[in-house]
């Protein structure tokens, strides 16, 4: 828009120069690119200002006239912007550079040698008159309040930028102060959560741990002064106090974990065939497959598994019926490993989700794969799927 009103507004004077209509018009395109990259690119605007502005000292052609000089003002706001969005060094170097650029603006407006046909571009009748009739111009009085004026105007534009430059940074500390807020109230928020869960897991802990030590030494104290008990009997009494003690071992190794915590402790595909055992142990037929190659997955990976398959388990100890029978499937032949558990089930009431089935599914999300159960044929059934290329993802997780 700069360019074209002053093209317009000066196309029956542009010729008039030394040089052609060429020359007058390379002024105002140059100083509509300053202003118009002047926010973008601060200092080649500044660069390219002075460039314009030197080439008007050397060339006659390429200056101002009476009509024109106005042209000069809209550099102003290309003043502005570089002082607000340039870098600090072209901030600070922008202000005696614009002084200066000012004051050769001055001279190009008042002083003889560089008006045209020897006459400034700033006169008044009355010294026209004088000049006419021999007398002189006040050359000196004439540039220093043109000075004064073009240096006051291109400080003021400095500072307003500088007051821009000011607010913009008032405004990111703020939102960062926001920011910085908003993660504090989080952090709070969890670590009243953690507390809450803290205290919880101590309960936990101090129920379940005298329960089990309970259990366990019940089951030994009957072990050994009933002489009557059966094989049988006298099995699943020795079941119910091994499992009893891995219990409360495992409980106590889980809420005395701290981060540092080595992973190899965490239990594994490796545990399944125990845990298989205790649960036949305890009553249930269990037939637990293999298929194919084992591929590699991570701690987090088999220790999920590993708690799917207990879980699974143990639902089936508790609501089976006592003629029924278990299958853990772990298939490898496809891009991961399958699980299939099928348990018997009692009713639909089985798949209702439960504490149990959200751990589950949780424990399969973490492990980078997915958890569905269901009822088919009187059976409950866990299908989960772990995939062997999530194993490096989960390891970050972790």
């Amino acid at each position: 828009m700069y360019i074209l009103l002053w093209w317009l507004g000066e196309a029956g004077r542009l010729g008039n120069g030394a040089y052609g209509p060429v020359v007058a018009m390379l002024a105002f395109l140059l100083f509509g690119i300053v202003i118009g990259v002047s926010k973008k690119w601060p200092a080649v605007a500044l660069v390219l200002m002075g460039a314009t502005i030197g080439l008007q000292l050397l060339i006659e052609g390429a200056r101002f006239i009476s009509s024109s000089w106005p042209a000069y003002l809209p550099l102003l706001y290309a003043v502005f912007n570089v002082s607000a969005f340039g870098r600090r060094a072209v901030h600070w170097i922008s202000l005696p550079v614009s002084a200066v650029y000012a004051a050769v603006v001055a001279a190009l407006l008042t002083v003889r040698t560089f008006g045209r046909d020897g006459w400034p571009v700033l006169y008044s009748l009355q010294s026209a008159r004088q000049f006419q009739s021999g007398g002189g111009l006040d050359i000196v009085g004439t540039f220093a309040a043109v000075c004064a004026v073009a240096v006051g105007l291109a400080a003021g534009a400095w500072c307003a930028g500088l007051a821009m430059r000011r607010a913009n940074q008032v405004a990111a500390a703020r939102r960062q102060a926001q920011a910085l807020q908003q993660d504090l109230d989080v952090v709070e928020s969890e670590l009243v959560v953690l507390s809450e869960r803290e205290r919880l897991a101590q309960d936990v802990h101090d129920v379940m741990a005298h329960s089990l030590a309970v259990i366990a030494a019940q089951a030994d104290g009957t072990r050994m002064l009933d002489s009557a008990l059966s094989p049988d009997a006298e099995q699943a009494l020795t079941t119910i106090a091994d499992t009893a003690r891995d219990g409360l071992v495992e409980l106590r190794r889980l809420l005395d974990a701290s981060p540092s915590l080595e992973l190899t402790q965490r239990p594994g595909l490796a545990g399944l065939p125990a845990l298989v055992e205790r649960v036949r142990g305890a009553g249930l037929a269990v037939d637990y497959v293999e298929l194919g190659d084992a591929g590699p997955l991570t701690p987090v990976q088999e220790s999920s598994v590993y708690r799917i398959v207990q879980e699974s388990l143990t639902n089936a100890v508790r609501h089976s019926r006592a003629e029924g029978s278990a299958r853990v499937t772990l298939d490898w032949r496809g891009p991961g490993l399958a699980v299939l558990i099928a348990t018997p089930a009692t009713d639909a009431d089985a798949i209702k989700p439960g504490r149990g089935i959200r751990g589950m599914q949780d424990r399969a999300r973490l492990a980078g794969g997915w958890l569905t159960v269901g009822i088919d044929d009187d059976a409950f059934i866990v299908n989960a799927f772990v995939p062997v290329e999530a194993a490096r993802f989960t390891e970050v997780v972790a």
